[in-house]
């Protein structure tokens, strides 16, 4: 029982021990454009993260407008992915800051909300900025309004045409 509490323990530590330190990240975006038949806009941001002493295989967790989500990584251990999702209609244009988190700074950001204190003293590893241009809802005037007053305008136009000629 010994042997296997600190087969863990040294595991945790082999685990918990890769820390990136000064992390680059080149990151490219996707986000739903046309809002004409969903209802929810979809972000996704897709990133290498590079540290200066090699570290590989971290566990992120990121920071987004709609809160925390966790970070998917590739097999490979290179790549990354985060996606969320907002409301359609409160979904706003522009840049999305992401901020990316190791476990040590996730848990700090946790500790930090359940005791309510402020978050900005929590430093992310690594920012991710991605534009969102904004959706399209669809036109101003449906199409089924304007055959409708088309159809009205066409009926009073004959309408008063026939009353001219039976007069």
């Amino acid at each position: 029982m010994k042997v296997l509490a600190l087969f863990a323990l040294l595991l945790v530590g082999v685990h918990g021990g890769s820390v990136c330190e000064n992390a680059a990240v080149e990151a490219t975006g996707f986000t739903t454009l046309d809002a004409t038949i969903v209802s929810k806009v979809a972000y996704v941001s897709e990133f290498t993260l590079t540290c200066s002493n090699s570290a590989k295989d971290i566990s992120l967790y990121a920071e987004t407008s709609s809160g925390i989500a966790s970070v998917a990584r590739s097999l490979d251990g290179i790549k990354y992915q985060v996606s969320w999702l907002s409301d359609g209609a409160s979904a706003s244009s522009g840049e999305q800051d992401i901020k990316l988190f190791d476990e040590q700074g996730y848990s700090a950001l946790k500790k930090a909300q359940r005791s309510g204190e402020s978050t900005a003293s929590v430093q992310p590893i690594a920012r991710i900025s991605m534009y969102h241009p904004g959706t399209y809802r669809g036109p101003w005037v449906q199409s089924e309004t304007i055959a409708v007053l088309a159809s009205l305008a066409i009926f009073y136009y004959a309408f008063k045409q026939k009353s001219l000629i039976t007069e």
